[in-house]
């Protein structure tokens, strides 16, 4: 993955699509970094469609971190479904919307991926469960540690 020219990027209220396209290119390295069975089966797929990708959407597991910042970005929420039994609400976020030229595709010049998020419900699990859990939330970073830690500063 290599980078890319984001001359055409615009702004909208609350973040900018150049900071965007950095966050998913980071999210993707990252994840292809660590899977390496997704790395060679992305890698066969943009050589055989001549590296022309486009993301449809993104998908985060959470405890109630991501959706509060999705609207800083420009994001809107669509929609959403409750999983009562898995403790589990999915909350669907539509990209703002950008220029995206006529041969646009991937990260750099392509449409913005929706954001799916499915959010752990903590509240309503037990409380060994939810002890757990808050030991490894305890704040450290606020709202942006997540983004931050896509960018690479705490992984």
């Amino acid at each position: 993955m290599g980078s890319f020219d984001l001359s055409h990027a615009s702004s909208f209220k609350g973040g900018s699509e150049t900071f965007l396209r950095n966050v998913f290119e980071n999210i993707l390295k990252t994840y292809l970094r660590k899977n390496p069975t997704a790395k060679t089966i992305w890698e066969l797929v943009q050589s055989v469609d001549n590296e022309k990708i486009c993301y449809d959407h993104f998908t985060f597991q959470t405890f109630k971190c991501l959706p509060r910042s999705a609207p800083d970005y420009g994001y809107k929420a669509e929609g959403g479904l409750d999983f009562p039994t898995k403790k589990l609400r999915v909350l669907t976020f539509s990209p703002p919307d950008i220029y995206v030229p006529d041969d646009g595709h991937g990260l750099g010049n392509g449409p913005l991926p929706r954001l799916v998020i499915a959010e752990l419900l903590v509240d309503e699990l037990s409380s060994e469960s939810k002890e757990i859990i808050r030991k490894y939330l305890k704040p450290k970073g606020g709202k942006q540690a997540v983004l931050s830690s896509t960018l690479g500063s705490l992984i």
